[in-house]
């Protein structure tokens, strides 16, 4: 808050699994501290974007989550 971010959460579940948001923030509130709960959480309905190597973008992927907000 303190340096204008908000953690986030992008998660794309294993084909038959269904992810809630809420269940995600209430898990995570059990096992971390209270600032690493992501405050917004994105349940992904396509794979994740990854470049050639298999790494995630994790800018596009910010990019997309600051645009839907």
């Amino acid at each position: 808050e303190r340096l204008g971010e908000e953690v986030a959460a992008a998660i794309y579940p294993k084909p038959g699994h269904v992810l809630d948001a809420e269940e995600i923030q209430r898990h995570m509130r059990e096992r971390v501290a209270a600032f690493k709960v992501p405050s917004i959480v994105e349940i992904a309905d396509a794979p994740l974007p990854r470049n050639p190597a298999g790494k995630i973008l994790k800018r596009e992927i910010r990019d997309e989550v600051g645009r839907g907000r």
